[in-house]
């Protein structure tokens, strides 16, 4: 391995040293006291090293932020694009989400603490544009579905508000404790209502 490969290596390892340090301190104390003097002591790396990889604390959250739904996709973008079927995808989508979840409940609280507010303000465009991208892939997947009249036609951000709304609410509630019946079955509960909502009335 040549010596920049070597430096790049150790730099990669740094930072996900840095990202990890983050994610325990915020499963631990919390938001507002993951600091980046706090992320220094349990990472080990010198306050100059974090703004040297991720320019100030924003940039530090935005990067675990952007790494914990880069993670999260993946696995949805797999688990839809497996399906042949509009409804077998439209469950899969809903229950990896939630399958996810309840594997990563780190990972979970902190995305929907993250992206409350105005914490990631400055990486808005980013953020989107991210997310974007993959909504636009799981859409491909949907249209010859949509074009054989198997789900309704509708804007693609309705699509979202539609498929994921419900599953996020239970995420966080089961995320906050309220735990009114296993995850496994509010899963099955939670897709097939979903499917229900994006197939075409009868009579249209």
């Amino acid at each position: 391995m040549s010596q920049l490969n070597k430096r790049t290596a150790r730099s990669a390892d740094r930072r996900q040293q840095i990202l990890l340090a983050t994610l325990a301190q915020f499963s631990e104390h919390g938001l507002m006291n993951t600091t980046i003097s706090a992320i220094s002591q349990r990472s080990g790396a010198s306050v100059g090293s974090i703004y040297h990889h991720f320019g100030d604390r924003e940039g530090v959250l935005y990067a675990l932020y952007r790494q914990c739904f880069s993670a999260c996709f993946e696995e949805l973008k797999q688990a839809v694009q497996a399906e042949t079927t509009a409804k077998g995808g439209i469950i899969a989508l809903v229950s990896t989400y939630l399958a996810w979840i309840e594997a990563h409940p780190q990972y979970g609280r902190f995305m929907y603490e993250a992206s409350g507010g105005d914490l990631l303000l400055n990486h808005h465009e980013q953020i989107m544009a991210f997310k974007s991208e993959f909504y636009t892939e799981i859409i491909q997947w949907m249209q010859p579905h949509i074009a054989a009249g198997e789900i309704i036609a509708l804007p693609p951000w309705a699509y979202d508000v539609i498929m994921m709304g419900p599953a996020h609410e239970f995420a966080r509630r089961w995320l906050a404790g309220m735990r009114e019946m296993p995850l496994e079955t509010a899963q099955t509960i939670i897709a097939d209502a979903i499917w229900r909502a994006i197939q075409p009335s009868p009579d249209v």
